[in-house]
């Protein structure tokens, strides 16, 4: 009776892990894609990334390219940073900053459980991307959905819609 215990404990526990790397590209359809932007994604393309100083945590991610607006969407699900909220850790972390300090245009607005943004870049910057975002907290768990387009940039409630779709999926 053990080795079957045994046997079934290892079935669970491998089942769980492929059910986590195939979570991220399973928040969102293409149709839910579609419906947001207005055009049709690629096929949807899993990867994972380590966590700098993550001690091997990693976070999943899944992309769509959006050829028709030389576009990409992206979901991301990891781990909260200790100590901060989802709408925090939306805001405040090192990509966002970074193109504040390249003096994109920001507009944002926040929700009771969502932090959405769109980031345009300034004029002088002739390879920028709009990038339009929103992050919001699962199960512990931060989870994002950006779209990033050099021509075309998403609503604050296009973007929200797809994370709300997104969260529905990953209770």
């Amino acid at each position: 009776m053990k080795p079957l215990g045994l046997v079934l404990a290892l079935l669970v526990a491998l089942t769980r892990f492929a059910a986590a790397q195939q979570s991220a590209c399973s928040l969102l359809t293409a149709a839910d894609i579609q419906g947001a932007i207005g055009t049709k994604p690629s096929e949807p393309h899993p990867r994972d990334m380590d966590v700098p100083g993550g001690k091997g945590e990693k976070v999943l991610a899944c992309l769509w390219s959006v050829p028709a607006d030389k576009g990409q969407v992206a979901v991301s699900l990891g781990h909260l940073p200790p100590n901060m909220s989802a709408a925090t850790a939306a805001k405040k972390n090192p990509g966002i900053d970074a193109l504040r300090s390249a003096k994109y245009k920001e507009e944002s607005k926040d929700f009771s459980d969502a932090s959405c943004s769109i980031m345009t870049p300034p004029a002088s910057e002739k390879q920028g991307l709009n990038m339009s975002s929103c992050a919001g907290g699962v199960k512990g768990m931060l989870l994002s959905v950006a779209f990033t387009s050099p021509t075309k940039k998403l609503t604050i409630a296009q973007a929200k819609t797809l994370l709300d779709k997104a969260v529905a999926r990953g209770h």
